[in-house]
Formats: C-alpha cells, sequence, structure tokens
C-alpha cells in the first residue's frame, strides 16, 4: 500500500472526517476537547502546527503534528487508524519525512511517539536522546 505524504494546511470535508477517524484513536489528552476532534484540530492549525499526513487512494489513514522551530521539525502526536495497523503506513510516513527532511536540510525531533515506532526511527537514522529521537540531515 503506498503512502504519500502530504502536509495539510487547509483539510477538505473529506479530510477532516478522515482526521476525526484517525484522531478517534488517539490518546484523549492529545485534543483539547476529545468530543469535537475537529474543533481541538482547528486549534492547533490556528497556532502553527501542522498535520502531516498519510495519503492512500485519496483517504487519510494516518497523521502527525508537526511544528518548525529554527531548523528544527518537532513530530509528536503520532497516530494511524486503527483498521490500517500493522499494514507499513507509519513507517512509510517516517521514511518520505525522512527524505524531505534531508533534502531540506531539517533536523527532525520525534517527541512522544508510540513506542512501537522506535525500531522504524532507529532503522532511520534517529538517535534516541532522553525519551526523544532525533534525526540530523544526511
Amino acid at each position: 500500500m503506498p503512502v504519500h505524504l502530504e502536509h495539510i494546511t487547509q483539510p477538505t470535508e473529506q479530510d477532516w472526517i478522515d482526521l476525526g477517524k484517525i484522531y478517534t484513536d488517539a490518546p484523549q489528552e492529545w485534543l483539547t476537547d476529545a468530543q469535537d476532534i475537529k474543533g481541538s484540530l482547528e486549534t492547533l492549525l490556528a497556532n502553527d502546527i501542522w498535520f502531516i499526513a498519510g495519503r492512500f487512494n485519496a483517504r487519510l489513514l494516518g497523521a502527525m503534528q508537526a511544528q518548525k522551530k529554527g531548523n528544527n521539525i518537532l513530530l509528536s502526536h503520532f497516530c494511524v487508524r486503527k483498521i490500517t495497523a500493522n499494514r507499513g503506513v507509519a513507517h512509510q510516513m517516517l521514511h518520505h519525512m525522512s527524505k524531505w527532511a534531508d533534502q531540506n536540510g531539517y533536523t527532525l525531533i520525534a517527541k512522544n511517539l508510540p513506542s512501537e515506532l522506535a525500531n522504524a526511527l532507529k532503522n532511520r537514522d534517529f538517535i534516541e536522546k532522553d525519551a526523544d529521537f532525533i534525526r540530523n540531515p544526511k
């Protein structure tokens, strides 16, 4: 299943539906209001948080939040729909994000990502430091 990475700044109605399904499975503390996922995500967009999403066949299957701080891109709140778990969506998203960061000279800092992704991060040259994973551009 080839997943394409997208920077979502103005979600379409279908994107909002897909993001709602993705974040339904996320820990409730990730959202300001778990009963209003769209409202919570709109607040993040308004506060310069990016949504990096994985798209397959016109549908979003996974998302992570990102924020640019100088030459660093902070990645957090990574979530994949449970229905597509264990199909490589997260791994492909990390691959594409790493490639993009290398091309643009950004250091990636992954914070609070699911422990299941630790090996995928290490395989993509992220170095574990404290509770974070850091990947410098190649």
